[in-house]
């Protein structure tokens, strides 16, 4: 379990297991009333490209 704080006053917002977020999540916190926008995080290697040639263009 991961615990999720408001960025602005560090209050415990709430414990979210690990994967368990699939969509953006906007939550206000109750005691500064700051916004806290939450998205899943996703790993650097599914945001590269495949670099091995395939479907590259290529100059002639």
């Amino acid at each position: 379990m991961q615990d999720q704080r408001c960025g602005q006053c560090a209050r415990l917002l709430f414990k979210i297991e690990s994967d368990a977020l699939h969509g953006a999540l906007n939550i206000k916190c109750p005691r500064c009333k700051a916004h806290n926008h939450l998205r899943p995080q996703q790993s650097p290697l599914s945001k590269r490209q495949d670099r091995d040639g395939k479907g590259s263009l290529k100059c002639v």
